[in-house]
């Protein structure tokens, strides 16, 4: 086995650490630290960075049941619209040429973003009878873009399952990471069927993770959680922008 990257190993701990704490996935770091960083083409780059969630997101969600956060009525009513939207998306992820690919990427990144911080600015109100159910159907657009980009279902749910659904921050969060661990393994599965995972990368990062998603549950109490969420968010942005600003230069005559 080559340890030529064997320095994804720390980067991953800490990745899975803070988006398993704060209810983000990892994929939106792990993407864009393959592909500008590694260099890797973006399809693999997706594909390597869900295939890397996969793993932390599915430990995070087996630590929050350990710890019995999950709300299991909220992840009912959100999962068949989530995977819906993940069979959708690799459509798209498949068909779609390198450079759409990765605009979208950016553009996902910065609605995500948006998302995010408007939810921050909305107060956390009481239960709303219906409310979820009418807005279930996004689940299909979440899942859709976690499957074409590597974002989308831990990002929009959690704000839905918190605001919408006033269900307390960690348990939305918990519900959140449980979703998006549902949507990447269906996502893992059928990106096997294109071969673009990078194995001799995951080998390192899915260890990472491994650890990193067994600590951010743990931590997740004592963070501040409107503050991680801020910068978390506005992190995002930056990515996306600067994904947006790379793709533009190949579109111009």
């Amino acid at each position: 086995m080559s340890f030529e990257y064997w320095y994804t190993f720390p980067y991953a701990v800490a990745v899975a650490s803070v988006a398993s704490a704060s209810g983000f996935s990892g994929a939106v770091l792990f993407q864009p630290f393959y592909y500008f960083v590694l260099q890797l083409p973006v399809q693999a780059s997706i594909a390597t960075g869900i295939a890397t969630e996969t793993i932390g997101m599915s430990g995070a969600a087996y630590r929050y049941q350990v710890m019995r956060f999950h709300r299991w009525d909220v992840w009912r009513a959100l999962v068949p619209w989530v995977m819906l939207g993940v069979v959708a998306g690799f459509t798209v992820f498949v068909k779609a040429p390198p450079v759409w690919l990765k605009g979208l990427v950016g553009l996902t990144m910065l609605l995500v973003a948006a998302i995010q911080m408007y939810a921050l600015r909305s107060p956390f109100g009481a239960p709303r009878p219906g409310a979820l159910s009418r807005w279930a159907p996004l689940g299909l657009v979440a899942g859709a873009f976690s499957a074409s980009t590597g974002t989308g279902v831990a990002e929009m749910m959690q704000p839905l399952v918190e605001h919408t659904g006033a269900v307390e921050t960690r348990r939305a969060n918990a519900t959140a990471i449980l979703l998006e661990a549902c949507a990447d393994i269906g996502i893992s599965l059928l990106n096997l069927s294109v071969g673009a995972i990078r194995w001799d990368i995951l080998v390192f990062t899915a260890s990472g993770v491994l650890v990193g998603s067994q600590i951010g549950p743990r931590i997740a109490p004592r963070l501040p959680a409107a503050l991680v969420k801020t910068v978390f968010a506005a992190g995002i942005a930056g990515i996306g922008a600067f994904y947006v600003w790379s793709v533009i230069p190949t579109l111009l005559p």
